[in-house]
C-alpha cells in the first residue's frame, strides 16, 4: 500500500510520462517563418505531404496522425491511457494493417515492456486486435529467443570492448526471461573464472524480467549453477524473492558456499545489505517459508494471467540438465511454488504438525483444483489422497481448520473427502470453547464445503446429540431445494445509506437482511443458517467495528464468514492492521450503483469460495441428501437429529421421480401432523406413480399406528372416496391398510363386508 507521498509522486510521474509521449507523438517540422512562404504559391497537396505529418483525425488530440508501426503503437499506449478506447482501436487496427516484422515488434517491446502487451490484450474495448498482437510479439519473441547460434554470437561479444559488451547486453535483455536457459548453460559449462563472471553480471544487468528463470535454477543439483543463481538474485530480486532463497541459507546438506551465497542474498534483499548475513537465523527462515506458502494457500501471489488464461511458469530439467518453460494454469502454479515453501520449511523442521498440515492443505488443493467437481479426488499411489490419508486424522483435521482460516473452499473440500474416512464421532465434540473443525466447516459459507461436511458428520453415526447438529439436516434440506438464495447481512447505522447498499446487494444475487446495528448483525448472521456475506459500514455503532468483528471470529458459527467493510477511500488505512491478519475480511470503496459493488465484491468472494454448482453437481447432491436424510430416519439417529426441519422440500423432492423413494421413506420419520398430511395427498396425487403412491399409503399406515390418527375429518372423508375409485390394485391395497387403522364402526364394517364379491367355486 503506497502512503499519500508515494502516491503522489507515482502519480506525477505517470503524468511526466503520459505528457513526454505527448510531446513526442504531436511533434511537427521546424516552423517556417511566415515570409519565407510567398503568398501567391499554393499550398501542396494533400498527396504531397510528408508521411510523418499527416494532419490528425478531427476528435484525436495529436496534432499529426502516427505512421510508423512505432508511432502508431505509442498512440494506442497513450489513447488507452487518457482513456479514449475508439481512438485506441482505430491506431490499433492501422497498426495490424502495416503486418510489422519482428524487428519492429521487439523494438516495440523494449520500449514499453512486456507488461503493457498484456494489458492491452486484456481490456476488451482493444479485443481482439489486441490479443492478436500479444500474440505476435510473443510469436517474434520466441523466434528471436530461440536463435541460439545469435545468442552464442552476443555472448562471445561479451568479451569485447566495452561498447560492444554493452550492445551486446541491451541485446540480450530485448531477449528477456527466454535468453537465461542458454545463458545458464554457458554458466554451467565455463571453466574460466572470469568468464563465469562475466556472464553472471550479464544476467544480473539483463533486470527483474529474468527473475522466474533464474528461480528455477535453483531447482537443480549443480552446486556451482545454484550459487550463481543466489548471486544474481541477490542483486536484482526484492524482498518478495528473498522467501525463495531462505531454505538454501539454512539447510545443512546444503555446501557451505551455496549457504553463504544464499545468507548474504536474502540478506540484501531484506536487511539492506550482505554485512547482515550472519544475524540471520533459522527461525527466521521458517516463518519466511510458512507465511509465503499461507499467502498462496489463500489465494495470494497470483501471477496474471494471459487471455488464455493461462501463465508462463519456469522449472529446471534435471533429465536435460537445463531450464524450460510451460504455461498452466494461475492458480495451479501458485500453489506449486506455495507446497514447495512448505516442503522446505518441513525439511528444516520436520516434526513440525502445523507444517505437515500445510504441506496437506496445500497439495490436497491442488489436487482437487486440478479435478472436476463432478468426480472424487484421485486415489492410489503417489496421490495426495493417499498422502493424506497416510499424515493421519490429527493432521488432515488441522488442515481443514487451516484451509478455513485461509479461505480456500477448495482445500477445505478436499480435507473434508478424506476425512470421511477418517473421522469418528468422538471429531464431533467440541475443542475448547469452539467447535470442532469438522463440524464448524458446515458454518462456512460455501455450499460444497457445507455438504461435504455434513455427509462426513452423517457417516461417524453419532449416538447422541452435539452441539451444531441441527446445522446437519438444513444443509441436507438445503440440498434439494435448487433454487436456494444466497443471504447478504448489511448493517449501517444512516438508513438511506443501509438502504441503498442494500438495493445493490439484492441486484447482484443476494437476498439483504438489513440491520442498523454491529449487535444485530452478528446475531442475524450467527442466528440464520443461508449468510454467506456480512457487509458491515466503517462506522457501524452499538458494537464498533472491532467489537463487532472481535465478536464474529469467536463465535464457531460466524468464525468462518466472509466479511466487507465499506467506506470512503480515506478509511482503508483506520482498518488495514485488521485486514491483513484476517484473509476472510476485506475492504469496499462505497459503490455508486451496481457494476461498482460486483466488481468489488465478485473477486473478493472468488477467492474464499469455489466455482458455482453445475446442474449434474446440483443433481448429485439431491440424490445424496434424500439418501442422507433416510439414512438419518432410522432408529436412535432420528432422536439426535431432528428432520422437521426439511419437511417441505421432502414433499416438494417427491414430484422428483428419482427422488420420490427416498423422499417419502424420510418424510415419514417426522412425527408432526403436517407430516402425516403430506403422505396422505401423496398417496392421493393422481400424476405420481403407482409405486410412489403405494409407498406413501404404506407410511401412512405405520405413521398413524405409531403417533396416532393426525388427519382431519375432511382428509379421511377424501381417503374412502379415492379408495374407491382407485383402479391401481396395489395402491387400493395400500389404502385399505390406511382406512383400516382407522377402526372403522361395526356399521362401516358390516357394510362393506356385505359388499364383498362372492367368487364362483371351483
Amino acid at each position: 500500500m503506497f502512503s499519500d507521498h508515494q502516491s503522489w509522486k507515482l502519480g506525477t510521474g505517470r503524468n511526466i510520462v503520459r505528457a513526454v509521449l505527448l510531446l513526442l507523438l504531436v511533434a511537427h517540422p521546424d516552423p517556417v517563418p511566415v515570409h519565407a512562404q510567398p503568398a501567391e504559391q499554393p499550398p501542396p497537396a494533400a498527396g504531397d505531404q510528408p508521411a510523418d505529418n499527416q494532419p490528425a483525425a478531427p476528435s484525436s488530440p495529436l496534432l499529426t496522425e502516427p505512421t510508423s508501426a512505432g508511432a502508431l503503437f505509442d498512440a494506442v499506449v497513450l489513447m488507452t491511457d487518457l482513456g479514449r478506447p475508439n481512438l485506441a482501436n482505430g491506431y490499433l487496427r492501422k497498426l495490424l494493417e502495416m503486418t510489422p516484422d519482428d524487428a519492429t515488434l521487439l523494438a516495440m517491446r523494449d520500449k514499453h515492456g512486456p507488461a503493457v502487451f498484456l494489458r492491452l490484450s486484456n481490456l476488451v474495448s482493444l479485443q481482439p486486435g489486441s490479443v492478436v498482437l500479444l500474440e505476435k510479439m510473443n510469436s517474434a519473441f520466441g523466434r528471436f529467443a530461440a536463435d541460439t547460434t545469435r545468442i552464442d554470437r552476443l555472448i562471445g561479444e561479451l568479451q569485447g570492448a566495452p561498447s560492444v559488451r554493452d550492445a551486446a547486453i541491451l541485446q540480450l535483455r530485448s531477449g528477456g526471461a527466454l535468453v537465461v536457459p542458454r545463458l545458464v548453460e554457458r554458466i554451467g559449462d565455463v571453466k574460466d573464472d572470469m568468464t563465469r563472471e562475466l556472464l553472471i553480471y550479464t544476467l544480473a544487468m539483463l533486470g527483474s524480467e529474468v527473475i522466474p528463470p533464474v528461480l528455477a535454477v535453483l531447482e537443480s543439483d549443480d552446486d556451482n549453477l545454484k550459487t550463481a543463481a543466489l548471486e544474481v538474485l541477490g542483486r536484482i530480486g526484492t524482498r518478495d524473492v528473498a522467501v525463495h532463497l531462505w531454505f538454501f541459507s539454512v539447510d545443512a546438506a546444503q555446501p557451505p558456499g551455496v549457504r553463504v551465497s544464499a545468507a548474504e542474498a536474502v540478506a540484501r534483499l531484506t536487511m539492506g545489505g550482505a554485512r547482515h548475513a550472519s544475524s540471520l537465523g533459522r527461525s527466521m527462515a521458517l516463518r519466511s517459508m510458512e507465511q509465503g506458502a499461507r499467502l498462496r494457500l489463500a489465494g495470494g501471489r497470483q501471477d496474471t494471467a494471459g487471455p488464455k488464461g493461462k501463465v508462463r511458469t519456469w522449472y529446471f530439467d534435471k533429465t536435460a540438465g537445463g531450464i524450460r518453460s510451460t504455461s498452466a494454469d494461475a492458480t495451479d502454479a501458485a500453489l506449486h511454488v506455495g507446497t514447495r515453501l512448505a516442503q522446505q520449511a518441513l525439511a528444516i523442521s520436520p516434526e513440525n504438525r502445523r507444517l505437515q498440515a500445510l504441506v496437506v492443505s496445500l497439495v490436497l488443493a491442488r489436487a482437487r483444483h486440478r479435478t472436476p467437481w463432478t468426480q472424487a479426488l484421485p486415489r492410489g499411489r503417489g496421490t495426495a489422497y493417499d498422502a493424506a490419508l497416510l499424515a493421519g486424522r490429527d493432521v488432515v483435521m488441522q488442515s481443514l481448520s487451516e484451509s478455513l482460516g485461509s479461505g480456500n473452499a477448495t482445500a477445505a473440500v478436499a480435507a473434508l473427502e478424506v476425512l470421511r474416512n477418517l473421522a469418528s464421532r468422538h471429531d464431533l465434540q467440541p475443542r475448547g470453547a469452539g467447535l470442532s473443525p469438522l463440524v464448524g466447516a458446515m458454518n462456512y459459507p460455501d455450499p460444497r464445503v457445507q455438504f461435504t461436511a455434513a455427509m462426513a458428520v452423517v457417516e461417524t453415526d453419532p449416538q447422541r446429540s452435539f452441539r451444531g447438529a441441527s446445522r446437519v439436516v438444513g444443509i441436507l434440506s438445503r440440498a434439494l431445494n435448487s433454487t436456494d438464495s444466497r443471504r447478504a447481512v448489511v448493517a449501517g447505522p444512516k438508513p438511506d445509506r443501509v438502504n441503498a447498499l442494500a438495493g445493490l446487494v439484492d441486484q447482484n444475487g443476494f437476498r439483504s437482511v438489513i440491520v442498523s446495528s454491529g449487535r444485530d448483525a452478528f446475531k442475524e448472521a450467527a442466528g440464520r443458517g443461508n449468510v454467506q456475506l456480512v457487509i458491515l459500514d466503517a462506522n457501524v455503532i452499538r458494537w464498533s467495528l472491532s467489537e463487532t468483528m472481535a465478536n464474529l471470529r469467536a463465535d464457531a458459527r460466524t468464525a468462518w464468514m466472509p466479511v466487507l467493510i465499506v467506506g470512503e477511500p480515506m478509511r482503508i488505512s483506520s482498518v488495514e492492521r485488521m485486514i491483513s491478519r484476517d484473509p476472510l475480511l476485506g475492504y469496499m470503496q462505497r459503490p455508486a450503483n451496481v457494476k461498482g459493488f460486483g466488481d468489488q465484491v465478485r473477486p473478493f468472494l472468488a477467492k474464499m469460495t469455489s466455482e458455482p454448482l453445475s446442474a449434474a453437481e446440483r443433481g448429485d447432491r439431491s440424490r445424496a441428501a434424500v439418501d442422507l436424510l433416510g439414512f438419518l430416519a432410522e432408529g436412535q439417529r432420528a432422536t439426535v437429529f431432528d428432520l422437521r426441519a426439511a419437511e417441505a422440500n421432502l414433499h416438494v423432492a417427491i414430484q422428483v421421480p428419482e427422488l420420490a423413494s427416498g423422499a417419502v421413506y424420510a418424510l415419514a420419520a417426522i412425527g408432526t401432523v403436517s407430516s402425516q398430511d403430506r403422505l396422505a395427498t401423496t398417496a392421493m396425487q393422481p400424476n405420481l406413480s403407482a409405486s410412489t403412491r403405494e409407498r406413501a399409503a404404506a407410511h401412512l399406515a405405520f405413521h398413524m399406528q405409531k403417533h396416532g390418527v393426525l388427519l382431519t375429518k375432511n382428509r379421511i372423508e377424501q381417503l374412502r372416496t379415492h379408495h374407491s375409485e382407485e383402479t391401481e390394485p396395489e395402491v387400493k391395497s395400500a389404502l385399505a391398510v390406511v382406512l383400516g387403522t382407522l377402526n372403522p364402526t361395526a356399521a362401516q364394517v358390516g357394510q362393506r363386508l356385505r359388499a364383498f364379491p362372492l367368487p364362483t367355486p371351483k
